[in-house]
C-alpha cells in the first residue's frame, strides 16, 4: 500500500500583477485541495476580474499524490498552462491552484512572450507566499486501563504528533496521530509499557494541521 508524506501548501490567497506591453497580467494563487474546488476557484476568479481576455491556470492537488492539470484557456498551446504548471512544481507547493488572469493590451506578444508572461505572472503569485506543512500520519485507535493510560500519556507524548482525542467511561478509548516515520517506534513502545494490553487498530492514513512541534 502506498503512503501518505508530509507536504507544502497554502492556507491563504496570494496575488501579483504586472503589465507587458499593455496586457495586464495578474497571478493568483489559491487553496485548492480537490478537482471539485478548482471550478469553483475559477468561478471566484472570473467574478473578481470581470471581462478579461484569459484566464488560464494549473492546479496541483491530492495531497503528496500530486494530481496535475492546466488549461491554456484559448491561448496557443503550451503557451499559459504548461509554463504556470511549471511554476507550481518548481514550488514544491500541493493542494494549489494558480490562475494567470489576462487583460489584453493591443498588441501580439508572440509565442516566447506569452511564455514569459505566464511565468512571470506565476512567479509573482508565489513570491513570497507563506507556506505551511500537512504532516502525513498513521492513525491507530486503542483501548486503555486509567492506569495505563497515565503512563501512556507519559511516554508516548513525544512520538504523537497531536494531543490524542479520547472518550472517558470505565476505560479509556484513544485516538492517536503518529508521524508515519515514528509509528513502528510508536508500536513498540506502547506494547512494552502497557505489557501488551494495548490492542492497536489501525485506521486509514491521515494529514493533520497542527502537529506538536518535532524536537
Amino acid at each position: 500500500m502506498t503512503r501518505i508524506s508530509d507536504y507544502d501548501t497554502i492556507l491563504d490567497s496570494h496575488e501579483g500583477e504586472f503589465t507587458l506591453k499593455g496586457s495586464r497580467f495578474i497571478g493568483i494563487l489559491m487553496p485548492c485541495r480537490t478537482e471539485s474546488d478548482i471550478q469553483a476557484c475559477l468561478q471566484e476568479v472570473t467574478e473578481r476580474y470581470r471581462n478579461a481576455t484569459h484566464y488560464c491556470y494549473a492546479t496541483v492537488y491530492g495531497g503528496s499524490e500530486r494530481k496535475e492539470r492546466s488549461s491554456d484557456n484559448g491561448e496557443p498551446s503550451g503557451t499559459a498552462g504548461k509554463p504556470i504548471l511549471f511554476a507550481l512544481k518548481g514550488s514544491g507547493l500541493s493542494d494549489v491552484i494558480c490562475i494567470v488572469v489576462r487583460y489584453f493590451g493591443g498588441t501580439l506578444l508572440g509565442t516566447g512572450g506569452l511564455v514569459h508572461a505566464y511565468t512571470e505572472g506565476s512567479r509573482l503569485a508565489l513570491e513570497g507566499v507563506p507556506k505551511h506543512t500537512r504532516i502525513a500520519c498513521a492513525v491507530f485507535r486503542f483501548t486503555l486501563d486509567y492506569g495505563y493510560y497515565s503512563i501512556f500519556e507519559s511516554k508516548c507524548r513525544d512520538l504523537m504528533a497531536c494531543a490524542p482525542q479520547c472518550d472517558y467511561s470505565d476505560k479509556v478509548d484513544v485516538k492517536v496521530w503518529v508521524r508515519i516515520s515514528d509509528e513502528e517506534e510508536f508500536v513498540r513502545r506502547i506494547t512494552d509499557l502497557t505489557e501488551r494490553h494495548a490492542i492497536l487498530k489501525q485506521s486509514d492514513d491521515e494529514y493533520i494541521d497542527n502537529a506538536f512541534s518535532k524536537k
